[in-house]
């Protein structure tokens, strides 16, 4: 008797798991159709599913020169509070061209904290990225490149990542999530800029009259 008793109390604490984690992933799902398509900070995209390996290349054009592009992503401790979805960003340490910074971010509703290595190349214009704690393994960089006039930056960022969560994550969900948050990036990185000044305007000049 007390034998079916574990049992059926096992039973109850999986039926309750499962609920608790189809609930958590249909919230998921949900979430994630607003990041179905064009994102306005995103110029183009390009995330494909190899296995368990995500190769992911995203671009975003900042209207900003590249020297001020890259003094933003060397204080990523600015980006905190600049989107309501970065609530914390912490530079944990910094040695040589390397930071790492622990990052508290919102992506589709669910709270992520993870741990980057930041390695800035600021002779080629990249920033490499990659995952010192955290659910997801990430291996990338940020590559800077200034327009032709040199007022503005091309930002193109390559990787590649693996789930390291239990349970597979479905590709839409996935891809929402990483356009979310390099798009959450891209804006607060903006932010920053215009509030230093560094932020070329988009609109033309009125001729001055001779």
């Amino acid at each position: 008797m007390k034998g079916r008793g574990i049992a059926i109390a096992a039973l109850l604490l999986a039926l309750l798991a499962g609920g608790y984690l189809y609930s958590r992933m249909r919230g998921l799902q949900q979430a994630a159709v607003k990041w179905d398509g064009p994102v306005p900070e995103v110029a183009s995209e390009n995330i494909r599913k190899e296995g368990d390996l995500t190769r992911v290349e995203m671009t975003s054009r900042i209207d900003a020169p590249i020297d001020a592009v890259f003094a933003a992503f060397e204080a990523p401790d600015k980006s905190e509070g600049r989107v309501p979805e970065i609530k914390q960003a912490r530079v944990v340490s910094t040695s040589g061209t390397k930071k790492q910074v622990e990052f508290h971010i919102t992506t589709l509703g669910q709270l992520q904290v993870f741990t980057v290595e930041l390695d800035y190349d600021k002779t080629g214009n990249v920033i490499g990225i990659k995952t010192v704690e955290g659910a997801i393994d990430i291996d990338g960089k940020y590559k800077l490149s200034a327009s032709p006039d040199g007022k503005r930056t091309l930002v193109t960022y390559t990787a590649t990542q693996r789930n390291k969560l239990p349970l597979p994550i479905p590709q839409d969900v996935e891809r929402s999530a990483i356009k979310e948050q390099f798009a959450n990036l891209m804006k607060a990185i903006k932010k920053y800029l215009a509030d230093e000044g560094k932020i070329v305007s988009s609109v033309p000049q009125p001729a001055r009259a001779v």
